[in-house]
């Protein structure tokens, strides 16, 4: 009795093994970890905590990620955001395999194409929800007014809809009442196009270019000058 006894524990040990190994494996892969930062970054936590972003932060629930006075990006999970001086965004909702990011103000680029695993979505104004593939550049110009670039694989649904559409590739819209195409001259010369498109280290500010929008009768220009 003794023997068959002793390989039951044995296997009964390497089951709750096996299954602590399984959970953890579940657990780490909830955690957005950040890998890198380039200039400061801000962020405060649902208990109104301010702090400095620091590499190997565990993004967390309701974590609201806001850039100084520089552009400046973060990485975790493989993901890369990109965020022009005085912009930010919040982590609205983490799951194992979902993020949803709340745009809130200024310029931000999400270049997620060396994680395709990862399901992110961005909502932005309560009006839509934007799933990114690849990647993304948003510009909140104005109140209530934004440019949106898709590059590939860019869908987007209304905030209170099921009904989801699909942006074209490689095409510039802006939102002033509704969603449309567009063309802004020089769109390309953001930095954070420039620069969040590839590894790059740097997110310099190109300082020959600035962007800005000017009423041309009924009709608002905008574009980088």
């Amino acid at each position: 009795m003794f023997i068959p006894s002793l390989a039951f524990s044995k296997v009964k040990y390497l089951f709750f093994v096996m299954l602590s190994l399984v959970l953890n494996n579940s657990l780490h892969a909830k955690e957005l970890i950040i890998s890198e930062i380039k200039n400061k970054i801000q962020n405060v936590d649902i208990y109104g905590n301010k702090f400095i972003l620091n590499k190997n932060y565990i993004i967390k629930n309701g974590d609201f990620v806001k850039s100084k006075n520089q552009n400046s990006y973060f990485v975790f999970n493989n993901v890369k955001i990109c965020l022009a001086k005085n912009s930010s965004v919040k982590f609205k909702e983490i799951k194992s395999k979902n993020v949803i990011l709340e745009h809130i103000k200024g310029n931000v680029l999400v270049n997620k194409i060396k994680n395709k695993n990862l399901k992110v979505e961005i909502s932005i104004y309560k009006k839509f929800i934007f799933n990114v593939k690849d990647k993304v550049y948003i510009n909140q110009f104005n109140k209530n007014k934004f440019l949106v670039r898709s590059f590939f694989g860019l869908s987007y649904k209304p905030f209170y809809s099921n009904q989801t559409f699909r942006l074209k590739n490689n095409t510039l819209y802006k939102y002033d009442a509704k969603l449309k195409e567009t063309k802004v001259s020089n769109i390309l010369k953001d930095p954070l196009i420039i620069n969040c498109l590839t590894n790059k280290k740097i997110i310099d500010a190109d300082k020959n270019y600035s962007f800005a929008c000017m009423q041309n009768g009924k009709k608002l220009v905008c574009g980088y000058k």
